[in-house]
């Protein structure tokens, strides 16, 4: 159908060129425009003229409209599948009270995975805001009620945690949809570890959390990513720092394995 339209359109150009060209063709000036020898035979024939041109030009008209009306269909079709490609991306910056508000809600609602990163050299009561207190206190429970989510949490491994990772294990070692492992770090007299903490819900939304520091930080602390792209990528980090990780807990462990775990005894 493009092919027709552009052919139809060459041709009525041609003759809207050809139109406008002929009163200085010799053989129609002499025998069509020179030979009028009265007035009205002269004003039928620019009327029959002008009536050619008008018809020729409005087609010619027409079907440029056409055309550039079937191009933007085109273009549009072009830009809808091009927004397909790329889901949208939003950044939110988070408050550390913002985040455990935030995080913890979307745990509650996780229908699929959460994994969860601590990078803190030291247990969230030691120093932390009681806002922090109080999310990791609830955080435990949203593991064992929402039995039908799997979580995964990386801990640093430090001594004074490895203590609290143990009273972890003890809230949930009869659950079945939660893990725990430890990962090797600097010792715990050096505050901000080498791994990023990345926290996400179902690989719809991560958390980049403590980027610069744990705590005190003025305007936001930690930032929050919207974007499947993004959070798919963010989770492959997740599970390559998994793989580095010592597994201490999962279903099936109990107490004295994950103590020997924590060990390092296997």
């Amino acid at each position: 159908m493009s092919l027709i339209r552009k052919f139809l359109i060459a041709i009525f150009a041609l003759l809207q060129i050809g139109l406008s060209l002929c009163p200085f063709v010799p053989f129609v000036r002499d025998n069509i425009w020179s030979a009028q020898t009265t007035v009205n035979s002269f004003a039928s024939s620019l009327a029959t003229y002008i009536g050619l041109e008008f018809l020729i030009l409005s087609t010619l008209v027409y079907l440029l409209l056409e055309d550039f009306k079937a191009q933007s269909r085109t273009e549009i079709n072009n830009f809808g599948a091009l927004l397909q490609r790329y889901t949208p991306l939003t950044v939110r910056q988070l408050r550390e009270n913002e985040f455990y508000k935030d995080f913890l809600g979307q745990c509650v609602r996780a229908e699929h995975f959460v994994n969860i990163s601590y990078y803190a050299p030291r247990p969230p009561e030691i120093g932390g805001s009681v806002e922090r207190v109080k999310y990791y206190r609830e955080i435990a429970g949203v593991m064992r009620n929402n039995i039908n989510t799997r979580f995964r949490r990386i801990v640093r491994d430090t001594p004074a945690n490895r203590q609290w990772v143990l009273s972890l294990i003890e809230d949930l070692v009869d659950t079945t949809n939660c893990s725990i492992a430890l990962i090797d770090d600097f010792d715990e007299t050096v505050e901000m570890g080498r791994a990023l903490s990345v926290q996400i819900v179902d690989g719809k939304i991560a958390w980049l959390v403590a980027i610069a520091e744990h705590g005190g930080a003025e305007i936001y602390r930690d930032i929050a990513i919207e974007n499947a792209e993004v959070t798919n990528m963010l989770n492959k980090y997740f599970d390559r720092l998994w793989q580095l990780s010592r597994i201490i807990f999962e279903p099936g462990y109990d107490l004295a394995r994950s103590r020997r775990a924590i060990r390092g005894e296997g």
